[in-house]
This record gives C-alpha cells, sequence and structure tokens, in this order.
C-alpha cells in the first residue's frame, strides 16, 4: 500500500505526476540566436490518492504547484511524465476513451466565481450546459434537475431565470457548486473556493460543501492555502512546496505533530487566540526560490533553519515516519513535534 494511501477504495491515484511548462524564446528565433529553452517544472513527481468519501486537501504558498496538479486531474493539462488512474483505470492520456468516459465523474469548482461562469447565460442554461454534453436526461429532465441542484446549494428557484451578475460573489460560487453537482460526479475539485469570497460567506460555502459532501458521498481534492478551512473539511493533507509532496499524513496528526520544517511553519503561522497571528520566531524567512532554476537537494534548504551539507546536495525521499506508514515526509532531519 503507498505511504498515503487510505484504508477504503481508491478512486484516484497519480504516480510520478510531472508537468513542464516551456519558457522563454523559441521556434525560428531560438534557432537563430542559440538561446537555450528554458522549462518550469510546475509538478515534479508527485504521487498521492484520493479514496472514495474522502477529502484531501492539498496546501502550500502561492505557485507551488497546486493548482497545476488540480487542474491535471480534470484533463486540463497532460502529464510531462508519470500516470493518472481512476478507478483503477489510466487516464493519462488526454484523448483516451477512458479519460472521456471519466469526465463527468471528476468535476471542478475554480477559485473566481466572477471568471467562471458565462455572463451571457441564465442560470438555468449555466446549469444544464453539463447535463447535455454528458447527455444526461432529456429537456424535462434537466429542467427539474436544474431546479433539484439550485435549492440544494441554498438559493431560491427563481435565481434559475437571473443571469451571474445579479448575484453575489457567494451567491455565484454556489452557482459554480451546483453545476459541479449536476452531472453527479464522484470527485470534485476545488481549487481555493473560498479566496475570492469575504470571510463572512467563507464559512457558509465552507459548511455547504461538507453537508453536500455526506448527502452525495463525494470525494473532494481541496486545494487552498487557507489552512482553517483545510482542518475544517480535510481528512488528510498533502503539503506541497516547490512542486514536490513534502509531508503528507491524516489532518489530526499532521496539524499536531507535523514533520517537516516548512509544514511545522505552516502550523504555527495560524491564528490563534490569545497568540496573534503566530508565534514569535515560527515564520519563514526568505522567498520561495524560482521553479526555473529550482535549488539542489531538498527545495527547502535555503529558508530551512535545520539544514546542513546533505540538505544541499540530496534530494530527501518521501518516507514514512517511523512505523506510522500513514505519515511521511520529504526531510532529511524529520522531527515530529510533540
Amino acid at each position: 500500500m503507498p505511504l498515503d494511501a487510505a484504508p477504503t477504495a481508491t478512486l484516484l491515484s497519480a504516480t510520478g505526476l510531472s508537468i513542464t511548462f516551456d519558457m522563454g524564446v523559441g521556434g525560428l528565433l531560438a534557432r537563430l540566436t542559440g538561446a537555450k529553452r528554458q522549462q518550469l517544472r510546475a509538478v515534479n513527481a508527485v504521487d498521492l490518492t484520493i479514496a472514495s468519501g474522502e477529502t484531501l486537501a492539498l496546501v502550500g504558498e502561492s505557485g507551488c504547484g497546486k493548482t497545476t496538479l488540480g487542474r491535471a486531474v480534470v484533463g486540463l493539462y497532460r502529464p510531462t511524465a508519470g500516470t493518472i488512474s481512476w478507478q483503477g483505470t489510466d487516464i493519462t492520456d488526454l484523448a483516451s476513451p477512458a479519460r472521456k468516459s471519466s469526465r463527468r465523474e471528476i468535476q471542478m469548482i475554480f477559485q473566481d466565481p466572477y471568471g467562471s461562469l458565462n455572463p451571457r447565460l441564465p442560470v438555468s442554461e449555466v446549469l444544464k450546459e453539463p447535463l447535455r454534453i454528458h447527455g444526461i436526461g432529456n429537456a424535462a429532465e434537466q429542467d427539474a434537475r436544474a431546479r433539484t441542484l439550485i435549492q440544494q446549494v441554498g438559493l431560491p428557484v427563481d435565481a434559475l431565470n437571473r443571469y451571474p451578475h445579479q448575484f453575489s460573489g457567494g451567491q455565484r460560487q454556489r452557482i459554480a457548486i451546483a453545476r459541479a453537482l449536476g452531472p453527479m460526479p464522484k470527485l470534485i475539485v476545488a481549487d481555493e473556493p473560498l479566496s475570492a469570497l469575504d470571510v463572512s460567506i467563507q464559512s457558509q460555502i465552507l459548511n455547504l460543501m461538507a453537508d453536500l459532501r455526506t448527502q452525495h458521498q463525494l470525494s473532494y481534492l481541496l486545494i487552498s492555502h487557507d489552512l482553517g478551512a483545510v482542518n475544517h473539511l480535510a481528512d488528510r493533507v498533502a503539503v506541497m512546496y516547490l512542486g514536490r509532496i513534502v509531508e503528507i499524513g491524516p489532518r489530526d496528526d499532521l496539524f499536531s505533530r507535523p514533520a517537516h520544517p516548512y509544514t511545522q511553519a505552516l502550523v504555527e503561522a495560524i491564528p490563534r487566540v490569545g497568540q496573534g497571528k503566530r508565534r514569535r520566531g515560527r515564520s519563514i524567512s526568505g522567498d520561495v526560490p524560482s521553479p526555473i532554476n529550482p535549488p539542489t537537494g531538498c527545495a527547502f534548504h535555503p529558508r530551512c533553519p535545520k539544514a546542513q551539507d546533505i540538505c544541499k546536495s540530496d534530494l530527501p525521499a518521501l518516507t514514512a515516519l517511523g512505523d506510522l506508514s500513514h505519515h511521511a515526509a520529504a526531510c532529511h532531519f524529520p522531527e515530529r513535534q510533540p
């Protein structure tokens, strides 16, 4: 069983997944000038699994590769290397019949509720469009499904006759959630679903997602930098840094006893009543290195207070912590805090 595997049936698994983008000059100009094409490795040899009914949270600083990984899962990016399997079937090839058949079962909630809904369509058409694409029901059944969906996300039926610009950000995100639910998926990739919303609305959307997970037996890949939201919804947490998973484990275990120095700093930065924004001396120094020219060895070593010579030269493997096969860290000197 993989280090990050859950004890229930596996829905999705990624093995050695890498996604690289070409940067800089190319084509004729590159041949004429002799310039080398630079490459940005956004996701680097990632292994993970998501079990049926589970919420796996993917956390890390902006630019660490979280969104790129999520978009690869739903088929918006083609992996450069590695494989993605859905219920045991390889769906890495975006044009394969297996990938096409999985599209209905893997849906996505995008970060921006203002840009993810077609402004030219009334809400009824926004919700029925994926049903038509996937051939779900006739016209009457699609109308009925749209009415059910809009009520399930806490909006009145008459909202179906209005346009996206007539709604607030929180209401638009509810519509986006309803759209994702339409094809009756098994997995929803939620890419920062709260970050564009007012704080007063975030808890409402978070509670809605939790309720829908129970009602529809959903699994989530929750992409977020908000560890408070992650603590509320996730079963397991994977921490990314510069394209790699540096720690993964059950939520409670990872939050209470983080092992990787980067995870420790993230956990310490969670606001706590009576302690201000963070405990003194625990903030991460420096900036995230460029993914075009990443550091040798452990990518975190330029910012790590525990870094030694081996960290600068050798890449640490994601390794189980002692006898805890469910909790692993990629660190030469892991230390589980008490």
